[in-house]
């Protein structure tokens, strides 16, 4: 057995961010923050409260709130005009607006366009601006990761851009954060946590220091996101929740993710859906496709689901629908509002996304648009 772990992020959990932002932004040392966020968060004064905390803790602040729930390249260079004398990075929010302070540190201090380095290979040379992530949201798991993820503006195909310059300085984890968010957000974020763990559990950069984290992340948020969904003023389980995005990230950072994830970057690109909302849509299929091959992870990979580890495969999967289905998620394409028109070209564009050569199952165009014909 061989393998690295590299994790630098310090993690800040469970605290008010009241409390720990302050910190976190005089053990960086910036005077001038740029503050990244959404409209959404700016509406509700999210925005103007964290603005307020870091003018109280001595820092000029410049705000740019204008980041899309699928957010593409043209959000980064907006970013950037507002970050020319930033000295440090704050993302409030969730995965997408994370996603968006990578990559305008990235180009702030590294220099080129975003195409440099997601389609022509540039390497990442330089530390991009030290960034405090807040994540509102128990999601992406961004908070934890060395990549952002960016959609092209005109084709919508998105790739990842990677990098150890890339993970947060700090990451500040406040579970009350996520308490306004309403059930079906909930719902589709917290899916895409369960997605990340379990695809960094079977995916075949997995090591022993990953498989642990995924399946602790795996068993949280199983248990815990049907109570923080319907309930969402149980603290407990936003607590869970967040922990569970944290932990997944990590995971899925050093191990990779798999089939899912290649499907649900075209599903997402192509109809402007939320980007849990398309892996909880495939989680069942993908899930049907990689289970009889899984060998002695079938086991341990059950158990955190609370399945009987004598279950046939059909019953599995028939539970993890139910599961989807509490959750109030789509599992058709129908349910979804999605008329699939390109079920072929959408199998074709996720053939060719690098994280399914990570699957433990070998896939191919064919196998991607048989999945998907099964979502009709």
């Amino acid at each position: 057995m061989h393998f690295s772990f590299y994790s630098p992020v310090k993690l800040v959990f469970g605290r008010p961010v009241a409390d720990a932002l302050p910190e976190a932004i005089t053990e960086v040392g910036a005077q001038r923050v740029l503050l990244v966020s959404d409209a959404g968060l700016a509406e509700v004064g999210l925005v103007k409260q964290i603005a307020g905390l870091l003018h109280g803790a001595g820092r000029a602040v410049t705000v740019f709130a204008e980041v899309q729930s699928n957010p593409t390249v043209r959000d980064v260079e907006a970013g950037l005009a507002d970050a020319a004398r930033a000295e440090a990075l704050v993302a409030v929010g969730g995965g997408s607006v994370i996603d968006v302070a990578k990559g305008i540190g990235l180009l702030a201090t590294n220099g080129g366009s975003y195409a440099d380095y997601q389609w022509h290979g540039r390497p990442v040379t330089q530390p991009i601006l030290p960034l405090i992530a807040v994540p509102t949201t128990a999601g992406t798991g961004s908070e934890a990761t060395k990549v952002t993820v960016i959609a092209d503006a005109e084709t919508h195909f998105k790739k990842g851009v990677l990098s150890p310059h890339l993970f947060p300085r700090i990451s500040v984890v406040d579970p009350a954060l996520t308490l306004s968010l309403p059930p079906k957000l909930t719902a589709a974020t917290g899916a895409d946590v369960l997605v990340h763990a379990l695809e960094a559990f079977v995916g075949r950069r997995a090591n022993a220091v990953s498989d642990a984290l995924a399946l602790t992340a795996l068993e949280r948020a199983w248990r815990a996101l049907p109570q923080a969904t319907h309930h969402g003023d149980d603290l407990e389980a936003r607590a869970e929740m967040a922990l569970a995005s944290t932990l997944a990230g990590m995971a899925f950072d050093q191990s990779g993710l798999g089939i899912i994830h290649s499907l649900a970057g075209p599903l997402a690109g192509q109809y402007d859906l939320h980007h849990g909302l398309s892996n909880a849509l495939l989680l069942p299929y993908g899930l049907a496709f990689n289970l009889p091959i899984l060998g002695n992870k079938r086991v341990p990979l059950l158990k955190a689901m609370d399945i009987p580890t004598t279950t046939p495969d059909k019953a599995v999967i028939e539970r993890v629908k139910a599961w989807v289905r509490d959750l109030g998620l789509p599992l058709t394409f129908g349910e979804a509002g999605i008329t699939a028109s390109n079920i072929a070209a959408l199998a074709e564009e996720a053939s060719r996304m690098v994280l399914l050569l990570n699957n433990p199952r070998p896939a191919s165009a064919e196998d991607c648009q048989r999945i998907l014909e099964q979502m009709v």
